[in-house]
């Protein structure tokens, strides 16, 4: 049987508040996630950002961006403000408690 990686909710949540390398492009990862409407969600590429005029920390939401290799926002996707508990994998991670 093969092993599944698995990271936990708050090592996630760490990683997703670095928002930048060091050379100041934005951290790509691959994400997926289901949205309010129970839409499964995965991007390859995308990066971390604000989730409009919300307090991400007080309502348990982060902003997702699909984006190319460079960190280059995807024309025509837009940011989706996604529910921490709603995400299932993060960097071909699985989610844990």
């Amino acid at each position: 049987m093969e092993k599944v990686n698995t990271i936990t909710r708050s090592q996630m949540l760490d990683e997703l508040d670095i928002r930048t390398r060091p050379d100041g492009r934005p951290r790509v990862f691959s994400i997926k996630f289901v949205t309010q409407e129970g839409r499964l969600v995965f991007f390859p590429q995308a990066y971390a950002c604000g989730a409009g005029r919300m307090n991400n920390k007080v309502y348990r939401v982060r902003g997702i961006q699909a984006c190319d290799c460079l960190g280059n926002p995807e024309p025509g996707i837009h940011v989706y403000p996604v529910r921490i508990y709603n995400i299932l994998q993060y960097n071909g991670q699985k989610v844990t408690k």
